[in-house]
């Protein structure tokens, strides 16, 4: 009797471990595109999937740390982001010294960079930000939405499967119904505290100030701008309006002018001193928000360095300040 109890056992066993085993092979043949960095990001068809916003956010207060900015923090080990493609490229473009060489350049690497009238490199899509999270494709998925930096400077969200190029040009604008939402990007210079393009858009992004510095010989060049990301809070059966999440950040980049062509991302050390910025808000607790650096340095970057400054989600009305940012090549640069 003790022998049939002992068999029986051992069968139940055995039949747990298949089940399991069974579990896991059926797991991964749901998705076998997907590979698990962490309990929170994954890597899904060659995106970063993070498991909601909060694991966005947290990683993302990681990454715009200037101290970071050269780190590989586990949640990216085995992606290589649109930066990481970026300067790359930008470090191959320091051979390029024919005409025949820069043809074969621009044809291998059009799709990828835009080449400036002046021959120099910018990103094709994105902004300094999203391109350390987001794919050679512009994509990120955070929950349940996939979001997508188009080549032509748009900003598409949407939900449910997974969209190509050809379906993602056809999106024309928001249709909520749909669960797709579209912004435009604008590198150009906004006035600050301005409205949403739209209060359906998930997020809007531009530039609100721009500066462009040289050095007295005019071989190194300066560029400096702050960035506005405002996602809008304003939900479907919301009827008071609701002020958007804004996240603000500065960029710093250095270029060096080649000696065939145009110009060319450095490598170079950044200084920072006397940031000092102030939002002027209505509603939450008290009229003004700020941001102050008294001074912050770091050495041997290549690419831009960025620098967070504020997450403000009551209305904003008015922004000044100013702040003095130089690099290694480019040392006489007023407040910008």
């Amino acid at each position: 009797m003790k022998n049939k109890t002992n068999l029986r056992c051992l069968i139940l066993l055995l039949l747990g471990v298949v089940s399991i085993n069974s579990c896991k092979k059926d797991s991964n043949i749901e998705n076998p595109h997907e590979k698990l960095l962490t309990n929170a990001v994954s890597i899904e068809n060659g995106y970063l999937k993070f498991r909601d916003q909060k694991a966005f956010d947290s990683l993302i207060n990681i990454l715009v740390k200037p101290e970071n900015l050269n780190s590989n923090p586990r949640e990216l080990q085995n992606f290589k982001s649109y930066r990481d493609v970026y300067l790359e490229i930008s470090k191959e473009y320091e051979n390029v010294n024919t005409s025949k060489s820069f043809d074969d350049f621009k044809n291998k690497y059009s799709d990828l960079v835009e080449i400036k009238s002046d021959s120099s490199l910018t990103y094709k899509f994105g902004t300094p930000l999203s391109a350390l999270f987001t794919n050679v494709n512009g994509e990120v998925k955070i929950g349940d939405i996939t979001t997508v930096y188009t080549k032509d400077q748009r900003r598409i969200s949407y939900s449910g499967k997974h969209k190509n190029e050809s379906q993602l040009n056809s999106i024309i604008s928001t249709d909520a119904t749909k669960g797709i939402f579209v912004s435009n990007i604008s590198t150009k210079t906004s006035i600050p505290g301005s409205k949403l393009a739209s209060t359906e858009a998930v997020t809007t992004t531009r530039a609100i100030r721009s500066q462009l510095y040289y050095n007295e010989d005019g071989k190194r060049r300066l560029f400096v701008d702050i960035w506005v990301d405002e996602t809008s809070t304003q939900g479907p059966d919301d009827w008071t309006p609701r002020p958007p999440i804004s996240r603000y950040y500065c960029t710093s980049r250095q270029e060096l002018k080649k000696t065939f062509g145009g110009w060319r991302t450095n490598e170079t050390d950044y200084y920072f001193s006397n940031l000092n910025y102030t939002w002027t808000i209505t509603g939450g607790m008290g009229d003004y928000r700020y941001f102050n650096l008294a001074s912050y340095s770091v050495q041997g970057v290549y690419g831009p360095v960025i620098i967070d400054m504020a997450t403000i989600s009551e209305k904003i009305i008015g922004f000044g300040g100013s702040g003095h940012f130089t690099s290694g090549g480019v040392p006489n640069t007023p407040l910008f």
